[in-house]
């Protein structure tokens, strides 16, 4: 999608009026939307709001001075370009600089005849070579190439929103359409989460499943926060199936040591499969103790794969799923999930065969145990 960038342009006006006309035609020339006190009304006192609306919508302040420092802003005895110059500071606007090489080349016509101005003058230019990188310009061709060049450069890196063309947001949003939010409607995935968190959802569909399939990394974290949900499971009669990397194999060897590299992560993950081992006959135990005798308690299961890395799933029945893209050394919390519902392509139906056939294959090499509580 092509982007215009909004530039204000700050600067004197008497004496720098052939500098701005050149650098706004550059400016339109380069395809920037130019907007300074050209725009604005005769008073400089009725201007100010517009003024800071229009700071507020651009994207890049320029700031150009010369040998001039201008009319005063009466609400604080500065002048209007260093009023404006403060105010997009605050509003955290990318800026531009631009400083005249020789102030002593300019003709005096150029240059500030008033004392307490030119004092002024000086301090603001100094706050501004002391606190922005800046260019310096000599004559009004210069300072047009500089101000682009500039501009240009900072438009690569900017996070800075511009504007587009009306016409072209609906092609745009069809095209992301097309690309990302049919394929994710057709196999089934609802939402993405950035920072591992299910929210309402997750407890709500493991109370309620049949079967809760949990493949992990350790799981010790999933199964303490829903810990009572896993409880409510058990016991409506659910079975939960957890399947986890061997504790003696090599890939939890290959995990540990991953993550040495980027310091100490607190316990080992072959700690924490044992721990989830505990935590599951609490859950159980728990369950139980809260069961009357005539109902059907769910049961537990775990088995230990020693294969290759498999990412973290959390399967509720097939109406559910959270898929976690795990990548070594970082944990769940730490990369993207998916939410994942049924659809006609359902990638949640391929996880759910993914678990089964995983635990077959650890099945039928003795590595399931079924719990008691």
């Amino acid at each position: 999608m092509q982007k215009r960038y909004q530039v204000f342009i700050s600067s004197t006006r008497k004496d720098l009026e052939v500098e701005r006309r050149k650098l706004t035609n550059a400016l339109l020339k380069s395809q920037y939307i130019p907007v300074g006190m050209e725009h604005f009304p005769a008073s400089p006192e009725q201007a100010w709001p517009i003024i800071k609306r229009f700071i507020d919508e651009c994207d890049f302040y320029v700031l150009v001075i010369a040998g001039m420092y201008g009319s005063i802003n009466p609400d604080n005895g500065l002048s209007y370009t260093e009023s404006e110059y403060l105010y997009a500071a605050e509003a955290n606007k990318p800026l531009l600089a631009f400083v005249h090489e020789d102030i002593k080349k300019l003709k005096a016509e150029k240059v500030e005849l008033n004392s307490r101005k030119r004092r002024q003058l000086e301090a603001f230019t100094k706050r501004v070579e002391a606190s922005l990188v800046r260019a310096a310009w000599n004559n009004p061709d210069d300072l047009a190439s500089e101000v682009i060049t500039a501009l240009n450069a900072a438009t690569q890196y900017s996070s800075a929103v511009g504007w587009v063309r009306a016409d072209s947001v609906p092609e745009q949003f069809g095209l992301l359409s097309d690309n990302l939010l049919e394929p994710c409607a057709r196999l089934g995935i609802r939402q993405v989460s950035v920072d591992g968190v299910a929210g309402p959802e997750m407890p709500d569909n493991l109370a309620r499943a049949r079967i809760i399939r949990v493949m992990s990394t350790s799981a010790v974290r999933l199964i303490e926060i829903y810990k009572q949900s896993f409880v409510a499971a058990l016991k409506s009669g659910g079975h939960i199936k957890v399947l986890l990397p061997d504790p003696q194999g090599s890939f939890v060897t290959d995990v540990q040591e991953s993550e040495s590299a980027y310091g100490p992560r607190g316990v080992k993950i072959s700690e924490e499969v044992t721990l989830v081992h505990y935590r599951l006959r609490e859950v159980l135990g728990e369950a139980a103790a809260s069961t009357s005798p005539s109902a059907s308690l769910g049961t537990v299961e775990i088995g230990y794969f020693t294969t290759h890395l498999r990412s973290t799933l959390v399967l509720c029945d097939e109406h559910w799923g959270w898929l976690t893209l795990t990548l070594p050394p970082a944990r769940a919390p730490e990369t993207a999930s998916l939410v994942l519902n049924p659809a006609d392509r359902s990638l949640l139906s391929v996880c759910v065969r993914h678990f089964d056939r995983t635990w077959d294959v650890v099945a039928s090499r003795g590595a399931t145990e079924l719990l008691g509580p």
